[in-house]
């Protein structure tokens, strides 16, 4: 595609009231369709996650899917989720935008989907924007230069419009209590408070990685990260340990405001059962 025909990087979405955002994470797919994670085949698990959104009814405005998009960044699994989310968002109205992940290939991969791959959404009271947490050849998160650039103009513009803050990304920024995961933070987060503190009104910030939903206010911000669509981590944990909970998606209520109404939505445990003997998933 030739940049000029490329789409804008931002986003303008005419909506005065309440804000639907949906966010699926960590989907893993594979180079084929019926791959697997831990036994869990990640194509199935995503589609009934998606069919749960469209049966619970969640007419959102915007879907986020916030990284591991593939488990090893074929770009096969790039076109079965563009086929898998044709309901959650066109081209154009509402929204389906995509952040890397540790897992994922960016230069060769997401970067064929430029419509997805927008970083701003600016609704009446809202100011959205999406970071790239991804390090090449890493599995912990960093923000560069660049995209703390990114940070610092979109708290600029939200400031300057008077309105709230979300800032989505891959890596959480803070511990979650497990010790194994961790580690794999943010490794420079201290510059992505920095920012954030300067924003006037309410600032979320979602993230996924960690295959769990955690909810946690600090200084100020509230931080939330939502469960994988196909295997869960175990919450509390030294090493690493599988959940026998349901894969699921977390959805949001974005008030003009500010405040923020949220929650997850989960299959049945037993509907995709990781195998719980296994080690690690590297």
């Amino acid at each position: 595609m030739s940049s000029d025909s490329a789409p804008s990087e931002s986003i303008a979405l005419s909506i005065a009231g309440l804000v639907r955002v949906l966010q699926i994470s960590d989907t893993h797919l594979g180079a084929n369709a019926g791959d697997d994670l831990l036994g869990v085949d990640t194509d199935r698990s995503l589609k009934d996650v998606l069919t749960l959104a469209q049966q619970d009814g969640f007419a959102q405005h915007l879907t986020l899917v916030t990284g591991d998009i593939a488990a090893d960044g074929d770009p096969e699994a790039y076109r079965r989720l563009e086929k898998y989310l044709e309901h959650f968002g066109s081209d154009t109205e509402p929204p389906c935008l995509w952040l890397p992940g540790n897992h994922d290939d960016y230069p060769s991969g997401l970067v064929q989907y430029p419509h997805r791959t927008r970083r701003m959404v600016e609704t009446d009271a809202w100011m959205m924007v999406l970071l790239h947490s991804q390090q090449p050849g890493q599995v912990g998160g960093y923000l560069s230069d660049v995209e703390i650039a990114r940070l610092d103009s979109a708290v600029d513009r939200a400031n300057e419009a008077d309105k709230h803050l979300l800032v989505a990304l891959h890596h959480p920024l803070h511990s979650i209590g497990c010790d194994w995961l961790d580690g794999q933070r943010v490794s420079n987060a201290e510059h992505f408070c920095a920012s954030v503190a300067e924003c006037n009104r309410s600032v979320v910030v979602i993230s996924g990685h960690v295959h769990q939903a955690t909810d946690q206010v600090l200084d100020g911000i509230r931080y939330l990260t939502t469960p994988s669509t196909c295997v869960q981590f175990a919450p509390n944990q030294v090493e690493f340990k599988v959940d026998q909970i349901g894969p699921g998606y977390r959805w949001l209520e974005l008030s003009p405001d500010g405040q923020v109404q949220t929650g997850i939505s989960r299959l049945p445990a037993d509907l995709h059962i990781a195998d719980t003997k296994r080690r690690g998933y590297q």
